[in-house]
């Protein structure tokens, strides 16, 4: 194996970690200042509207970049009870695929399921994930993440569920 390859691995590994924390960091840190250290300073949180969205439903569409917007995003978040300790809400990602673009840039796909445990275990919603991600000083950070969510309470066509 070259060395290059075994970059490529470490990339990866470092990139899925990256992931995972982020989303277990917005669920449970009390402090989210390590959460803020993976993104970049002009880091964007793009919000798309749901899959599914119909005429007539409110729009949820919103975009935010740069640490300062993000951090005050996440404070209205975390004070509406959307995310964060004791939401009893949990974010699961899922098919992460990885594309390293060249040694400081990459990208990634993967499909999200957002649970509440409240009263009992139920999936809130699912949503796609499009990360792009940049290497800076030597580690990996989320440089832009458009999240597409999916309507919630939606079910399969008929033609789909076999």
């Amino acid at each position: 194996m070259s060395e290059d390859d075994l970059q490529a691995m470490k990339d990866e590994l470092e990139i899925r970690n990256l992931v995972g924390k982020l989303a277990t960091m917005a669920d449970l840190a009390d402090d989210l200042t390590e959460y803020f250290s993976l993104w970049t300073d002009d880091g964007t949180f793009d919000m798309r509207e749901p899959f599914g969205r119909q005429e007539g439903d409110p729009p949820s569409a919103w975009k935010v970049s740069g640490l300062e917007t993000l951090r005050e995003n996440r404070r209205q978040l975390r004070e509406t009870g959307f995310q964060g300790p004791g939401t009893n809400v949990w974010h699961a990602n899922t098919t992460l695929h990885i594309t390293l673009n060249d040694a400081d840039n990459a990208e990634a796909q993967s499909y999200w399921v957002l649970y509440g445990s409240k009263e009992r275990v139920e999936v809130l919603r699912i949503g796609h994930y499009h990360d792009r991600f940049r290497k800076e000083d030597g580690r990996w950070k989320m440089a832009y993440r458009t999240v597409t969510p999916g309507r919630a309470g939606t079910v399969p066509p008929d033609s789909a569920r076999g």
